[in-house]
C-alpha cells in the first residue's frame, strides 16, 4: 500500500503547539499523528487505515489506546482550543479593521452510522426532522452532536463541538457503569446553555454579539438567557408561536395589506436569492421584551411562509437577515468534518472513546479554518483547497524523502518495499 507521511506536517505542529494543550510528550505525538492523518487519509477513517499512512508508526492498539485509556482530558483540550479560536478570530479581525460585530451560530446534526451498529455507546436511533414529513417521520442510527461557530465579517473559527445523548440512552449505559463514571443527561438546550457560558468570558467587550440559532432551540428560556446577557438573538419561528396575542399565522393575516421589504441574500457560489418580507414589532409569549417578527417567503405568491425573530429593534430587516444567513457556516462545518476528516467514521466503543475522536477531528478542522483564513489566494479559496494543499505538502515531503533514499542506498527494490509497503 502507498504510504503518504513520512514526518508530521510542520504547520500542523505549530499550530498544535500553539494551543498548549498540556499533553505529555507521547500524548502530544499520539495527538499530532492522528489529526494530521484525518487531514490525509482519503478513505474511511478507521484506524488501521490512518495508521497505515505513515511510513514509520505506532502500531494501530497503541492509537486506541490513546483514545480509550490514556489520562488526558477531551474537555481540557476543547477549553484550550475554544480560547484560541475565539481570541485568533477576535485578533484577525481588528487588523483586519471589521467591523466590530460578533456572531454566534449553534445548530445540531447527526452522523449516521449503520443500522447493525449496536455497541458504540453514542450510536442510537434518532429522528431526522431535515428528512421527515408530518405523514412519514425517518429515523437513522447515528450519533448526535452540537456545533457553534463564531463570524466576525467573512471569518468563520468553529469553538466548540460536543456529543449529545438522549435521556434513554444515558439511562441504559449508566446500568453498565459504577457511580463515578455515570454520565449526566444534559438535553440540547442546556448544552447550548453551557456552549454560551463557556464563551461568555472570552468575547470580547465593546463588540455587539447576535447569538442565531433554528426554531428548534427558540425557546423562552434560551431568549432570556441570550437577553440577560446583553446580547441580541436572532431566530427562527415555529408557526405554532403566539406573537401579540395571536398564533403567528393569524397575526400575518393583518399584515396584508403592508408592503413587502426585499431582501436579497447571496450564497457562497455567489447566487442571490430574493425574499419578500413583512414585520412587526410586539411580544412572543411568555418573553417581557419586545421582538421584531419578520414574515417571509419566496414570492408574493407563494403560499409556505417563514418565521424570524430578532431582539434588536434598531436593526432593519435587511441587515437582520443577512446575518442570519451566516448561519449557514454550521453546514460547511458538518458538510467538510463529515465527508473530509471523517467525523462519522470512528470504530471505537466508549463514550469517553470517541468524545476525545469528535475533539481530535475538531483539532484539525480547527487548523484548516485557520490556514485558509492566512492563505486564502486564487490557488486557495475554499477549505477542500486547504486540505489538498496539506496534502500536496506531504507528497512533496514523500516524493523527496523516496528520491533521497535512493540515492543514498542505490537499492531501488528496497526503496520501493519499504514507502510502497510492497510483499514478495
Amino acid at each position: 500500500m502507498l504510504t503518504r507521511i513520512v514526518h508530521s506536517s510542520p504547520a500542523l505542529e505549530s499550530f498544535l503547539g500553539s494551543l498548549r494543550l498540556g499533553l505529555s510528550q507521547p500524548q502530544g505525538d499520539h495527538l499530532l499523528q492522528l489529526v494530521d492523518s484525518l487531514l490525509v487519509c482519503d478513505e474511511s477513517k478507521t484506524l488501521a487505515a490512518l495508521q497505515r499512512q505513515f511510513l514509520d508508526s505506532t502500531d494501530p492498539s497503541n492509537w486506541a489506546d490513546f483514545l480509550r485509556t490514556s489520562p488526558w482530558l477531551a474537555a481540557d483540550v476543547r477549553t484550550a482550543l475554544r480560547r484560541h479560536q475565539v481570541e485568533w478570530l477576535v485578533a484577525e479581525a481588528q487588523r483586519r479593521g471589521l467591523p466590530k460585530v460578533l456572531y454566534v451560530n449553534l445548530d445540531d446534526s447527526l452522523g449516521k452510522k449503520d443500522k447493525q451498529t449496536s455497541h458504540v455507546e453514542p450510536v442510537d436511533w434518532f429522528h431526522d426532522h431535515n428528512e421527515s414529513t408530518p405523514r412519514q417521520p425517518r429515523y437513522h442510527k447515528a450519533f448526535c452532536y452540537l456545533e457553534c461557530t463564531l463570524r466576525a465579517g467573512d471569518l468563520t473559527a468553529t469553538v466548540d463541538l460536543r456529543l449529545y445523548l438522549r435521556d434513554k440512552t444515558v439511562r441504559r449505559l449508566n446500568r453498565h457503569r459504577p457511580p463515578e463514571h455515570r454520565l449526566h443527561f444534559r438535553s440540547k438546550f442546556r448544552l447550548a446553555r453551557d456552549i454560551l457560558e463557556s464563551l461568555k468570558p472570552l468575547l470580547p467587550t465593546g463588540w455587539t454579539i447576535y447569538v442565531q440559532f433554528d426554531s428548534w432551540y427558540g425557546s423562552e428560556g434560551l431568549l432570556k438567557y441570550v437577553h440577560r446577557h446583553g446580547w441580541h438573538v436572532v431566530c427562527a419561528l415555529k408557526s405554532n408561536r403566539n406573537f401579540s396575542g395571536q398564533r403567528l399565522p393569524q397575526f400575518r393575516a393583518t399584515l396584508r395589506h403592508k408592503r413587502y421589504t426585499r431582501v436579497c441574500v447571496s450564497a457562497t457560489d455567489g447566487k442571490t436569492t430574493t425574499y419578500y418580507v413583512r414585520d412587526a414589532v410586539g411580544r412572543l409569549s411568555e418573553l417581557p421584551f419586545d421582538v421584531r417578527v419578520m414574515f417571509s417567503k419566496r414570492h408574493p405568491r407563494a403560499r409556505s411562509w417563514a418565521y424570524f425573530a430578532s431582539t434588536d429593534l434598531a436593526r432593519s430587516v435587511v441587515e437582520t437577515l443577512r446575518g442570519y444567513g451566516g448561519r449557514w457556516s454550521c453546514e460547511v462545518v458538518n458538510f467538510y468534518t463529515k465527508t473530509r476528516l471523517g467525523l462519522a467514521d470512528f470504530r471505537v466503543r466508549s463514550y469517553e472513546a470517541v468524545e476525545r475522536y469528535v475533539v481530535a477531528v475538531h483539532l484539525a478542522w480547527a487548523y484548516v479554518e485557520e490556514r485558509l483564513a492566512h492563505e486564502r489566494s486564487a490557488q486557495i479559496r475554499c477549505y477542500g483547497d486547504v486540505i489538498r494543499r496539506h496534502r500536496d505538502d506531504h507528497a512533496a515531503a514523500w516524493l523527496r524523502a523516496a528520491v533521497e533514499e535512493g540515492i543514498r542506498t542505490g537499492d531501488v527494490e528496497s526503496v520501493l518495499n519499504r514507502f510502497l509497503r510492497q510483499t514478495g
